[in-house]
């Protein structure tokens, strides 16, 4: 008896090292493909090892299924079977989610009978007649189940069988964790590929305009052929994203795009970061280097300003659309490589072709398809369209974007961007959400926004004192304490004199602003403090009225030094309502102190 222990162990031991053997094999010879599914490759690995497997006495595992348990108990999903050939993969769920369940594996060496299953539907329904199921463990943690079953008298299983697989699925653990991590892999690249395809698509670059339409037609154009493209355009244009959008919609978007700045660089380094190097070729060459050509084998190159780059550097450039192949600084050996290639510049090529800056047989060869970017004065009806992206992107998706006043985005509409056109106008468009005092971005904002951008000196703050709240009488009338408004007048005049004061601290709009905070106070008492009725009543949008009021309200207990009770006695309000507005608002220096 113990000698023929020792040989099933010694049986056992060289099965699981012959499953070992074919496995690592297996891994050693796979080329890795990010497309293939994690269901091809969990069944190679279970074949492969099962094949292997020699039970005692000539019994054989007539059905296996390797099972994943996903993010709950209740959800198991076959991932893997072996001498399988039904569609419908039935199994004992019952068996299997307690395995899991207890981490523990379990053996019917008569499942029909077995008196701990004897209510279980899922055995009721098959034909088993013995079974195993062992669970699989990774790092203490059951991620699935083994499951072997037999359907022959023939064929029952024994508790030395059970041993046995409980020494192959440790086994086999490791193979199928490298499966599900590739598996996670690819899922979180295919996510990337499909937010890059979002992002970049020609089809989400923003322009309506009919010089927009006539670019997205020629590069759509690009993007189905392998020629080189030229793209012209003022700066800030958009060269690089319609380059981009070339290359997500081109048959080499599985392949890389790598961008280089001709201008960025010196001469030197230029020609290093393009070709590459090999070590010692210069001073700092260290070791051997990739350049952006190789990088990009299989997929494009996006070479911008090209007209900033030497006329040593364009020689070689020239060679390179024309055989297919770099060298490397420092080597003497030809590469060849499969690149499509973009060019943009922002000057005009053809004059500096005349001037002899430009050779003219490259310029030929990276204007076989031109396409000439519109600066952003010549598109103007883009202008509104550009400005509602730019500000629904600069909130998270969850909060409420920022909204632009009607003579505000006309002032917008109407300049000639000519520094960095859509850069600028982003910027432009930033800066006065920076500077806005509420969720609404009036014309007074943007113009500041503007004088800011330009260098243009802004008025000194000198507002005069602030006045006394004016209050709703009888019926509308707004009644004003005379002498405190000659008082302000007379200050107003001093300060124009001096160039000292802000157009919004002048009376009138002081006067305005204090009557439409005094409204919207009133219409709040009114609908208990209800937002969306106290705009209908207003006229107003809820976005406006809630911008309004958080800026009137930090106003109001920054003047007062954060005391909420004198803020409140002073704008009519309950204090514990202008406590707990002052909390959704986040305003600081609420304190609720009492004078």
């Amino acid at each position: 008896m113990a000698m023929r222990t020792k040989a099933a162990s010694f049986r056992r031991r060289a099965i699981l090292n012959r499953i070992h053997k074919a496995l690592d094999a297996y891994y050693l010879l796979q080329k890795i493909d990010w497309d293939y599914d994690i269901r091809t490759t969990v069944d190679k690995i279970l074949a492969t090892a099962l094949e292997e497997i020699e039970f005692g006495e000539g019994r054989q595992i007539e059905r296996a299924l390797l099972i994943l348990q996903g993010p709950t108990i209740e959800t198991l999903e076959v991932k893997a079977g072996w001498k399988v050939e039904e569609l419908d993969l039935l199994f004992s769920r019952t068996v299997v989610k307690q395995a899991i369940d207890e981490a523990s594996p379990i053996l019917c060496e008569n499942a029909k009978d077995d008196p701990r299953f004897l209510e279980a539907e899922s055995l009721k329904e098959l034909t088993t007649l013995s079974l195993i199921c062992v669970p699989i463990v990774i790092v203490d943690r059951v991620i699935g189940a083994l499951y072997i079953e037999s359907h022959t008298a023939s064929n029952i299983f024994s508790e030395e069988d059970l041993e046995f697989l409980k020494e192959f699925a440790q086994a086999i653990g490791p193979y199928l964790k490298m499966a599900l991590v590739h598996q996670g892999h690819l899922q979180e690249i295919q996510k990337l590929r499909f937010e890059i395809d979002n992002r970049w698509g020609l089809e989400n670059i923003i322009g309506r305009s009919e010089a927009m339409r006539s670019v997205f037609e020629l590069a759509k154009l690009a993007s189905g052929v392998n020629r080189t493209v030229l793209i012209t355009g003022e700066s800030g244009s958009g060269k690089e994203m319609i380059a981009r959008g070339i290359h997500q919609q081109s048959s080499r978007k599985a392949k890389p795009l790598i961008t280089v700045d001709c201008s960025a660089l010196a001469d030197q380094l230029l020609e290093s970061e393009l070709f590459g190097h090999t070590q010692g070729a210069f001073t700092g060459a260290s070791a051997d280097k990739m350049g952006a050509f190789e990088e990009a084998d299989g997929g494009t190159i996006f070479l911008d300003e090209i007209s900033d780059a030497p006329r040593s550097l364009q020689q070689k450039l020239r060679r390179v659309l024309q055989e297919g192949e770099i060298r490397r600084v420092g080597e003497n050996v030809h590469r060849k490589v499969d690149v499509r290639v973009i060019c943009a510049t922002n000057k005009v090529l053809p004059d500096m072709v005349e001037s002899g800056e430009f050779i003219r047989d490259l310029f030929f060869r990276i204007n076989q398809l031109p396409i000439h970017l519109p600066p952003l004065r010549e598109r103007r009806e883009d202008i509104p369209l550009l400005v509602q992206f730019f500000l629904s992107e600069s909130v998270a998706e969850d909060e409420p974007s920022p909204q632009i006043e009607a003579q505000a985005l006309e002032v917008l509409s109407r300049l000639d961007w000519k520094e960095n056109n859509v850069r600028e106008l982003r910027n432009a468009v930033n800066l006065a959400i920076d500077l806005a005092s509420s969720l609404t971005i009036d014309q007074e904002t943007v113009e500041r926004a503007l004088r800011i951008q330009n260098g243009t000196p802004l008025p000194k703050e000198g507002p005069p004192e602030a006045t006394k709240m004016p209050s709703l009488e009888g019926e509308g009338c707004v009644w004003i304490d005379k002498q405190n408004f000659r008082t302000q007048l007379e200050e107003t005049e001093a300060l124009l004199e001096q160039n000292s004061i802000d157009k919004k601290d002048m009376p009138f709009y002081k006067l305005q602003r204090e009557v439409a905070n005094r409204s919207i106070i009133e219409a709040l008492n009114h609908t208990q403090w209800k937002l969306r009725p106290a705009s209908r009543l207003l006229g107003i949008s809820p976005m406006k009225l809630r911008g309004e009021l958080k800026g009137f309200l930090d106003e109001t207990i920054q003047e007062l030094g954060g005391d909420i009770e004198q803020a409140a006695k002073l704008l009519d309000i309950d204090p514990e309502i202008l406590l707990k507005k002052a909390g959704d608002f986040g305003l600081d220096g609420a304190n609720g102190s009492k004078s």
